[in-house]
C-alpha cells in the first residue's frame, strides 16, 4: 500500500479508547534472519521505481523504457511486463492491479483485471485495493478540496471521511477526518459507522493503512511537533518508538503485524526500520541499507524498496 500525498492510521468499531495509550521499547537484539537484494531492472531505460506489491511477491511501478518514456509495470517470477500508460498504485493477491491513466480532462482512476482495464467512474486516484476487488480512492474536486470514495462490484459511495489509505478484506477502511474544530483525526469505517481514532496534543493524526486483522497504522504528533508512528489496535493506540532519535515514519503492515518504518537514530539519522513483538528493529543491521525508498512489506516478510545504486538512478527491488 502507497500512503496518499495528503495528510494521512485496531479498529475496535463498538468502541474505541482512544484515550489509553501504550507505549514500548525503542530499540531491540536483530533477529537472525538476513536479506538479500533482489534488484527488478527495467523496461530497457536508466531507471524504475517500485509503488506497491502483493503477498506472492508481484510487484508493481514504473520504469523507463528504451525510448525513454516511463510506463507502468508488474514483475512476477523475475520478469517485468510492460503496462503501457498505466501508472500503477497497488495490486491484491489475485493480481488485479490499481492505478491511474493520463486523459484530456485529468487523471482517471482505473483497474486492470486480466489484461482489460475498467474506468472507476468519477475517483481520480485509487489509494488501496483488497482481495475481493474493492478499492477506496479519492475524487478531487475542480472547486478544491476532496471526496473519498469506494468502488464495490461497479458501483461508487462517498465516504463519511476527509482522507482515505487502506481497505481490508472484511471492508474495514482506514482514513482520516476534518473536524469542525478544524483538527484532523485518523478514523475508520466499517458499516455505514466512523470511529475516531483521537490525536494527541496538537489535534493532528491520521492513517497510513490496515490489515486484515483490522490494526491500523498511522501518525500523531509528538508534544515537540514531530511524527510519531502510532498503532491503532483492540481500543488502544500504542506509539511504536523510535531507533533513539525523535520520530517515525511508517510505511506498511502486514497480517503478522509486522510494520515496516523508517526511524531516526539518536545522531538524527534515519534508518530502515522493523516493528514486531512490541521491539523496533534497525533493519540496516539485516542488510537493508543503502540510499533507498520503502515501498511495503508483505506476509511473507519482503520488503518492496526503490534503490538508487548510482546517483540520479533509480532501481525497484524486493529484500527477500
Amino acid at each position: 500500500m502507497r500512503p496518499h500525498p495528503t495528510m494521512r492510521g485496531l479498529l475496535v468499531l463498538a468502541t474505541v479508547a482512544v484515550g489509553v495509550i501504550a507505549t514500548v521499547s525503542t530499540a531491540a537484539a536483530a533477529p537472525t534472519a538476513r536479506y538479500r537484494l533482489i534488484d527488478l531492472g527495467t523496461l530497457g531505460g536508466e531507471s524504475s521505481y517500485a509503488t506497491a506489491m502483493n503477498d506472492n511477491g508481484a510487484v508493481v511501478g514504473r520504469s523507463a523504457t528504451t525510448g525513454g518514456d516511463f510506463h507502468g509495470f508488474v514483475w512476477r517470477g523475475g520478469r517485468m511486463t510492460d503496462l503501457g500508460d498505466l501508472s500503477p498504485t497497488g495490486i491484491n493477491n489475485r493480481g488485479q492491479i490499481i492505478g491511474t491513466v493520463d486523459t484530456a480532462s485529468g487523471t482517471q482512476a482505473v483497474l486492470r483485471s486480466h489484461g482489460v482495464t475498467r474506468n472507476l467512474g468519477r475517483m481520480d486516484w485509487p489509494a488501496a485495493i483488497n482481495n475481493r476487488g474493492q478499492i477506496v480512492g479519492i475524487d478531487y474536486l475542480t472547486t478544491g478540496g476532496q471526496v473519498p470514495l469506494l468502488w464495490s462490484h461497479g458501483t461508487l459511495r462517498t465516504l463519511p471521511l476527509t482522507d482515505v489509505s487502506g481497505i481490508n478484506d472484511r471492508g474495514q477502511i482506514s482514513g482520516g477526518r476534518l473536524l469542525a474544530t478544524g483538527g484532523f483525526h485518523a478514523s475508520a469505517w466499517w458499516h455505514n459507522r466512523v470511529t475516531d481514532l483521537g490525536a494527541g496534543p496538537f489535534d493532528r493524526s491520521n492513517t497510513y493503512g490496515i490489515n486484515d486483522r483490522g490494526w491500523i497504522i498511522g501518525w500523531v504528533f509528538s508534544a515537540d511537533q514531530r511524527e510519531r508512528g502510532a498503532l491503532w489496535r483492540h481500543g488502544t493506540r500504542t506509539d511504536v518508538g523510535t531507533l533513539g532519535g525523535g520520530r517515525t515514519h511508517l510505511v506498511s503492515i502486514n497480517d503478522r503485524g509486522q510494520i515496516l518504518a523508517l526511524s531516526q537514530l539518536a545522531d538524527g539519522r534515519d534508518h530502515p526500520a522493523l516493528w514486531q513483538h512490541g521491539r523496533m528493529i534497525d533493519l540496516t543491521d539485516q542488510g537493508v541499507t543503502g540510499d533507498l525508498d520503502l515501498v511495503a512489506i508483505n506476509n511473507r516478510g519482503d520488503i518492496a524498496v526503490s534503490i538508487r545504486p548510482v546517483f540520479g538512478v533509480s532501481h525497484a527491488a524486493v529484500y527477500r
